[in-house]
């Protein structure tokens, strides 16, 4: 195996391996520099932005309505559970 050199310079040291030498006929291709326009932000979820509403309401409601939706899945998960023990 070949050693690393100390000094953090990964150039490489065989000129028979520069890019301009290489024998591959796959042409570089260029990438041209990406602008700020392009760069989309990404939008909040809806729930996202329901639960950091700045109107108390709204995020009153996110939060009673998530209470009682936790609630349901858990009773249904118990019920679920329930009935694959009974039935083994």
């Amino acid at each position: 195996m070949f050693e690393q050199n100390e000094n953090g310079n990964f150039e490489i040291d065989n000129p028979a391996l520069t890019p301009e030498d290489s024998t591959s006929r796959i042409p570089s291709q260029k990438k041209e520099p990406t602008t700020v326009s392009e760069v989309e932000i990404e939008k909040e979820s809806f729930s996202q932005r329901w639960r950091t509403s700045r109107f108390w309401l709204v995020r009153g409601s996110y939060i009673v309505l998530r209470a009682v939706w936790t609630v349901v899945m858990v009773i249904g998960g118990f019920i679920a559970w329930l009935i694959s023990l009974l039935f083994i």
